[in-house]
């Protein structure tokens, strides 16, 4: 298995390897217990096409009706 994707003119980018995973399990994991502590909503959104982005970026941009506040923290997973 090749240890890169290459995009449509050429490039290459290396793909992450188990802890560039583990790294960034563990950022997310902080991002998300700093959201829930200010009461935020956690939203996974799986899927970042054309609908998943638009559904992701549908929910970030709601607001408390009460407070004017986002109450939601989104992660899109591709």
């Amino acid at each position: 298995m090749a240890e890169y994707s290459v995009s449509p003119a050429g490039e290459k980018f290396p793909l992450p390897d188990r802890a560039a995973y583990e790294a960034e399990l563990k950022r997310l994991e902080g991002l998300v217990a700093e959201a829930r502590a200010q009461g935020q909503e956690v939203v996974v959104v799986m899927g970042l096409g054309f609908v998943g982005a638009v559904m992701a970026a549908i929910v970030a941009d709601t607001t408390d009706p009460k407070t004017g506040k986002p109450g939601k923290f989104v992660i899109g997973c591709q």
